[in-house]
């Protein structure tokens, strides 16, 4: 995660670098949110968009290490070969503003370290940037402004982030159609939580990936657990049926974007008949999609996280989504 690896240069003793995309055009190769570092060693990670931009941007970064000081600032750059603004030297259309900032040990280790603990902890908090510096506030997040605003007044300026990771995925069943659904899900960005009922399992042992696993007595009790339901998207893999119907009557009533279950025609047919005895109708789970994933003829763990996680993205793409 991009904040933890800043906490950890922080903590080595080294100043850092950051850039990030704080509002875009379209076409633009770099879109709001994206984000790199350069650490005072020479370290990179990420990306603003990349090209001869980012190589330019790159060579900065190492000179402005070695000065003094770097106040934070903003930068637009256009993607075109004419017209009025400061070129990228790209020329794919678009422009993109950067945020520009160094961040130092002593001065940012505390907010930085505030902010990874509590993405760690899936809670909420904003981080705020201007020409003072980089600063962190803890406060519910406010799903009815966009996540990402930069605010500009003459030549004031603030770039907001709510730090809560809208992009969220709970998965029941640890086993290793689980843990390759964790592993994918947490290149893709998202925050990953695992439940299962076997906290001796193998595969939640390597599972490195999930953010937060949770053993639970009873699956139904899973669906309670799920911290901010309307982002969430829940899988459903559990090892038997009958711990898919008892995860299921944990999830019904609840507005979940996506709901997803594994399983063959014959396999969810008995779950479904069995729901339906226990007075839970297929209709109260929300946006069900049973069997999940794509139909790619998927057969492996790998193969069913590719095909589960490409369909929850070609659903969050059809989706309005909270930004």
């Amino acid at each position: 995660m991009y904040w933890t690896r800043v906490l950890h240069l922080l903590e080595d003793g080294q100043r850092v670098f950051l850039a990030l995309v704080a509002d875009n055009t379209r076409h633009s190769p770099g879109t709001q949110g994206a984000r790199l570092l350069v650490s005072e060693k020479g370290e990179t990670a990420g990306t603003i968009g990349g090209g001869i931009m980012e190589l330019r941007l790159l060579e900065e970064a190492r000179q402005v290490l070695r000065q003094a000081d770097f106040p934070p600032q903003i930068r637009t750059l256009h993607h075109r070969k004419t017209g009025p603004g400061e070129k990228s030297g790209m020329i794919c259309a678009g422009s993109q503003t950067n945020l520009l900032l160094v961040c130092l040990p002593s001065r940012d280790s505390k907010a930085v370290r505030q902010m990874v603990e509590l993405l760690n902890g899936g809670q909420a908090g904003t981080l705020i940037i201007d020409p003072a510096g980089l600063h962190f506030r803890q406060e519910p997040p406010d799903l009815s402004r966009p996540q990402r605003e930069l605010r500009r007044k003459g030549d004031a300026w603030e770039y907001r982030e709510e730090l809560l990771n809208r992009k969220r995925i709970a998965i029941v069943g640890g086993g290793h159609c689980g843990l390759a659904l964790s592993r994918l899900m947490r290149q893709l960005g998202y925050d990953v939580q695992v439940f299962d009922d076997r906290p001796e399992v193998e595969t939640l042992q390597q599972n490195t990936f999930a953010h937060r696993i949770e053993i639970v007595g009873d699956y139904a009790q899973a669906g309670a657990r799920i911290q901010h339901p309307e982002l969430t998207a829940v899988v459903v893999m559990t090892a038997a049926f009958p711990s898919d119907v008892r995860a299921l009557t944990g999830l019904a009533g609840i507005p979940f974007p996506f709901t997803g279950l594994m399983g063959s025609a014959a396999k969810l047919g008995e779950i479904f008949r069995q729901l339906q005895e226990q007075g839970v109708q297929r209709s109260e789970i929300a946006n069900l999609h049973a069997p999940v994933g794509l139909l790619i003829d998927s057969k492996t763990p790998e193969e069913i996280a590719v095909s589960t996680a490409a369909q929850i993205l070609q659903v969050r793409s059809e989706t309005p989504p909270i930004q």
